[in-house]
Parts: structure tokens; sequence; C-alpha cells
């Protein structure tokens, strides 16, 4: 029955208040079930449009949420929004600035009650 104690953890941190972005921020260097680190810029747009993995990987780019946070997020980063035009926010990230990703990454942790509004 291990895997149920595996389910549990996951599903006990899904239900984890919104916390403040240094706590998040703070949670990576920590082993904790139930949690994975995520990238607030999303990771293939920025590859794709060149930069670099000390960038992406930086400590300001990493916090630690809730596995099925992490799943709902990067589902929503996959599907077609008519807030972005159509596009999925993966697309419309393609070809925009550091800081413009960024806000959008943060507002999906907002929007998925991982970071405090």
């Amino acid at each position: 029955m291990e895997w149920l104690r595996d389910w549990n953890d996951v599903i006990l941190a899904a239900r984890a208040p919104p916390k403040p972005l240094q706590e998040l921020m703070n949670g990576v260097g920590e082993v904790r079930a139930g949690y994975d680190v995520h990238h607030i810029n999303e990771v293939m747009a920025a590859k794709l449009d060149g930069y670099s993995w000390a960038q992406i990987d930086d400590p300001s780019n990493l916090v630690s949420i809730p596995r099925l946070k992490h799943y709902q997020i990067t589902g929503w980063y996959s599907a077609r929004s008519v807030e972005y035009g159509g596009l999925s926010p993966r697309e419309f990230v393609r070809g925009k600035d550091w800081e413009t990703r960024r806000e959008i990454g943060l507002g999906a942790l907002r929007r998925f009650g991982v970071l405090e509004p």
C-alpha cells in the first residue's frame, strides 16, 4: 500500500493554501513528498527562443509547487486560449522578453492557487 501513501502526500500537497513567492522559491532545495520543482518562465519556449540553461535554471526562476498543481499548469500552458488570441500560453510567450514570460508564469501560479494574489 505504499502507492496509497504516495498519493496521499500528493493530495495533501495540492490542498496547501497559496504562498508568497519567496516561500515557494525557498522550498526548491527541500525534498518534499507531493511537490515538484517548477520553472516560472516556461522552459521549452525559452529554450527555443535561445535563452540559456543558466538563465532558465536560475534560482529566481524556480519554485516548489504541489505536483497536481504542476500538472494543471503544464496542461494550461498547452491549451489554446481566447485570452491569448487562440494561441496556447506556450505559443503566446514565444518571442516575448523574459519579464513578459515571467508575468505570465506568475499569473499561472496565481490562477491555480499556488502563489498568493
